[in-house]
């Protein structure tokens, strides 16, 4: 009984290998094959949609990190600290 398989012996291997592989001929020889039949097409159903913010394949580095401020955010519309966009009474007028 033997613990390795036929595939890995060399007879296995020399009777493999022993045919004659014709050289492949030059490539101006090679019949002409239309691409007609071989036309794909994409079946835009299959195709999943992700859900969300699609998300980022950037590398960071070093350079991204921006040390924190202490300066407090503003409101876009008045420019006031004391809220934020969402919440603006100044929106609305």
């Amino acid at each position: 009984m033997s613990y390795v398989d036929e595939v890995y012996k060399i007879e296995y291997m020399y009777n493999m290998w022993r045919h004659v592989f014709p050289p492949i001929p030059d490539e101006r020889k090679w019949p002409f094959v239309s691409l007609a039949p071989f036309k794909l097409l994409l079946d835009r159903e299959l195709r999943r949609k992700p859900k969300g913010r699609p998300c980022s394949s950037r590398i960071h580095n070093n350079m991204d990190i921006r040390e924190r401020t202490n300066q407090q955010k503003l409101c876009e519309w008045c420019r006031n600290p004391c809220h934020t966009t969402r919440s603006c009474p100044n929106r609305n007028s």
